[in-house]
């Protein structure tokens, strides 16, 4: 939430004509013409002073006709902060931009932050039209926005706010539901591609592999017939283990050159 309360410490000066009266209320109307209004960097706009919770006897300095309480008092504050959502209403609309009005302030969003389509500004609404969603955003629409960028000055109407409402879930209510529409509608087409993709994809050719299992099969006769020692054993049989988990993995439907040059080999061996 923006608006915070705080309690503050502060040296009031009241004037002798506005001595009458509970004390207490007199200190409380002089706060409020002192702070209400003032903006401070660390906590905002003070927006209203609610109570006085303390207050001393009040001194008089020479010169000065005015008497100084020393007072604790509770304030609200509004702090828009940087990329926060805020709720407000559309107060203005001009062909550079929306002005939407957040808590004390007046933000504006610019005619390209507006929406996510392509839109144009209707003098005639007053207010923006999208070109392919046909959405409108006119003076009185409530709208949820993102802080895009802050800059703090001594007064309110000299503080910038800058809004944007290009992003799902922003703007009108009734842009979400055709956002979320046009979500559903992008998974439908994603997963029809990819059924298509799937259904183009090569099938796999029945006995592809029964060139590896001649391949193993030639390599075990090998190992009967011929007189080997157990260093030449264990790299072949390392090796046909390798050939074996290559295509088991890839389903190759082709055998490497080297590969088919050494079965050769092992065909002639084995005759």
């Amino acid at each position: 939430m923006s608006y915070k309360k705080y309690n503050v410490e502060g040296i009031v000066a009241v004037s002798p004509l506005s001595l009458s009266g509970e004390l207490k209320d007199i200190i409380l109307d002089q706060l409020c013409k002192d702070y209400e209004g003032v903006i401070d960097k660390d906590v905002g706009l003070i927006v209203l002073v609610t109570d006085v919770l303390e207050n001393n006897i009040g001194e008089i300095i020479p010169g000065d006709s005015n008497v100084f309480f020393k007072v604790k008092f509770q304030v609200v504050t509004y702090m828009p902060k940087l990329h926060e959502m805020v709720q407000g209403n559309v107060t203005q609309a001009t062909d550079f931009g929306a002005f939407i009005s957040i808590g004390p302030f007046e933000g504006l969003c610019h005619v390209s932050q507006v929406m996510q389509d392509f839109n144009s500004y209707n003098p005639e609404l007053p207010g923006f039209v999208a070109k392919e969603s046909k959405r409108t955003l006119i003076v009185g629409d409530k709208v949820l926005a993102r802080v895009a960028n802050i800059s703090f000055k001594k007064s309110i109407a000299d503080t910038k706010i800058g809004l944007t409402m290009r992003g799902f879930g922003l703007g009108k209510p009734e842009w979400q539901l055709y956002d979320t529409k046009k979500e559903k509608k992008k998974l439908k087409d994603n997963e029809k591609e990819s059924k298509k993709d799937t259904k183009k994809s090569p099938k796999k050719k029945k006995g592809e592999k029964k060139w590896v299992k001649k391949f193993v099969e030639n390599v075990e006769k090998l190992l009967k017939k011929q007189k080997l020692q157990k260093k030449e054993k264990r790299k072949l049989l390392k090796f046909v283990l390798f050939v074996d988990q290559i295509f088991s993995q890839h389903s190759l439907r082709e055998p490497h050159w080297s590969l088919i040059q050494t079965n050769q080999i092992l065909e002639k061996q084995w005759k």
